[in-house]
């Protein structure tokens, strides 16, 4: 694929991937500080509100934890670009 061979969205894959293993670590573990959830899976916020349905339930969780990989992907591809501009 021609588009992997791009190092920004390369990093963007992995810091992505990352902020999704960051949301299911922290869906898992549960700390008692929330703060510690905003600070690391910020997209948690949208699970105040509490669906009822399984495909509200579905809709909601595609939204936290897809929310939390293009937060922590947009933040890898900005430091992609960045080490590429210093690199030259």
């Amino acid at each position: 694929m021609n588009i992997l061979r791009n190092r920004s969205a390369q990093w963007f894959l992995v810091a992505g991937c990352i902020g999704l293993l960051a949301a299911i670590s922290l869906a898992v573990v549960k700390p008692n500080n929330p703060a510690i959830i905003l600070l690391f899976w910020p997209t948690s916020i949208v699970g105040l509100a509490d669906p009822k349905g399984l495909l509200d339930q579905a809709v909601i969780g595609i939204f936290m934890f897809g929310g939390n990989f293009l937060l922590y992907g947009a933040l890898g591809a900005a430091a992609g670009v960045a080490a590429d501009r210093l690199k030259r």
